[in-house]
Parts: structure tokens; sequence; C-alpha cells
């Protein structure tokens, strides 16, 4: 019998499996970001391939920072006023509101810290880390976990390894209590977010290799789609979240540019100006029922 293995939060704060490419990096920095990340990944997609068969299916997700990366190497900017206002975490009342909006906190903590934005990045950590404590896996977060955030603050690739051992414990933590939807739903507002903000920064400057970005991006919605599958008894609201990232993959799906593209070449989609403004109205959408959750 086959089995499947799910492995969604290797996308929440942390390093995740490098599933898109296509650009090039730009600095020594956001390299080891990549190779972090990649590393990590292969020792959490081997540690799972010794549970199971060969026979088996792997699910992974890339994650914030790295979705942050791969847009910041292909142009994108940072604007201050893109990112979620912050809330505080008292307001979010279910698991559901705490676990998308901690994701949509996490993406715009990664925008933050590859655009050194100390101060931001350190407000959004607070937030996520008080979101973590509604959801029971506040000690993840140690004060000397923070404290090494904070002192390397300005360092992005020292970053990349505190923010992927602070996403080994998430994973263990939810692991163990049964949890793994959390890590869906986080990783959902997370690609929301990160979706929201390059679809923005792409409206001020109609760069190509943003529009290339978005969407390589939009590749990933078959494998979210396939978990929050998997998951949808364990939260009432997963269900209507499926329809509507169902809706927006079939908007994708169907734009000509899409449907004529040739998997076998080596240059990335490029959505149209019109296509990648209505990808963005069905993100803002969506990113407006988060915040409103």
């Amino acid at each position: 019998m086959r089995r499947k293995i799910f492995t969604p939060l290797l996308s929440v704060l942390g390093a995740g499996i490098i599933v898109l490419f296509g650009c090039h990096h730009e600095n020594s920095q956001e390299n080891n970001i990549m190779s972090s990340a990649d590393s990590l990944a292969k020792a959490k997609a081997a540690a799972a391939a010794t549970t199971v068969d060969q026979d088996s299916e792997v699910y992974l997700l890339p994650s914030p920072l790295l979705i942050a990366t791969i847009f910041k190497n292909a142009g994108l900017s940072y604007y201050p006023d893109l990112t979620t206002k912050i809330k505080d975490a008292s307001q979010f009342n279910t698991v559901y509101a705490r676990a998308v909006n901690m994701g949509i906190y996490s993406a715009d903590l990664s925008y933050c810290v590859l655009n050194k934005q100390s101060q931001d990045a350190t407000n959004y950590l607070n937030t996520v880390q008080s979101l973590a404590e509604k959801m029971g896996f506040g000690s993840v977060f140690g004060a000397s976990m923070l404290n090494r955030f904070k002192s390397n603050i300005d360092n992005t690739d020292s970053l990349a390894q505190v923010i992927g051992d602070l996403q080994m414990g998430t994973d263990t933590y939810l692991e163990a209590n049964k949890q793994k939807y959390v890590g869906v739903l986080a990783f959902t507002g997370a690609w929301v977010e990160s979706m929201y903000i390059g679809a923005k920064v792409y409206d001020k400057g109609k760069s190509a290799n943003v529009s290339s970005r978005i969407s390589e991006q939009m590749n990933i919605l078959d494998n979210l789609l396939k978990l929050l599958h998997k998951y949808e008894a364990s939260d009432n609201n997963i269900p209507n979240l499926e329809k509507d990232l169902q809706n927006l993959q079939n908007t994708y799906t169907s734009f000509s540019e899409v449907k004529d593209y040739n998997p076998d070449s080596d240059k990335s989609i490029s959505l149209t100006p019109e296509h990648i403004n209505q990808i963005s109205g069905m993100i803002q959408d969506l990113r407006s029922k988060f915040l409103a959750a």
C-alpha cells in the first residue's frame, strides 16, 4: 500500500525545500539562505524516507524566507506600507485565525529580514511568538533563541540557521501533538502574504522577473491543495479555504500563456499585467478574509 509523507512544517518560519529556482543569486548572504534551506530540507526528507518504503509520495513546501529570497533575487523592492499592521495576538480567537495570521506575519518577518528592517523584523517575530504561545508551542521561542535572533538581526545568513532551528522545534511539537494541520494553515497564510507583496511590488514597477516568480509560485498550489484536503476534517474552515484556492488555481490555469506553455521550455511563464492584476485581486480578497478571521 502506498504511503504518503506530508512535511508542511518545512514551510513555516524556517528553511524549506527549493522547489522553485529560475533566478540568479545576487549576493553571498542570499546564496547562504538557499544553501541552508536546501540542507535542512534534504535532512528532513531523508529522515522521513527511512520510515516508509520506496513507493511513497512526499509533498514538500518552501519556506516564507525562501519565497522572499526568490522574489528579492528577481528584483522585489522594499515598500514598508505593504506588510500587515501588527495586531495583538489576543484578537485572534480560533486556532484557524491564529495559524493563518502566524503565517502572514512570518512572511512579513522574512520580507523585513531580507531588507534589513531590524526593528520591524523583531516586532513581527514577537507577534509570531505570541501566536505560538496561544497555540501551545511558545516554548519553542525560548529566551536563548530570541537572543540569537536579535544578536544576528543584521546577519541574514545567520538568521537563516536561527529560523531553521525555530522551525525544527515547531515541527517536533506539532507532530507530537497531532496538529500538523496547523502548519499547513500557517503556510497558506505565508504563501498568500508573499504573493500579495509580490503582486503589489510588480504593480509598482512591472518587472518581468517578478512576473515570472509570481507564476512559479502559483505552481505550489497543487501540493498545498492536496495537503489541505488531507486535513480538511481538522478544522471546519478548511473546506471553504480549499474552494477559494481551487478557484484561484482554476483562474490561473485558464490563462492562455499558461495553457500554451511548453513544459520542456527553459523559460518561465510570464503573465500579462492584466492576468497578474486578476490573480492579485483574488489573493487580496483571501488575505482580507484571513485578517478578519
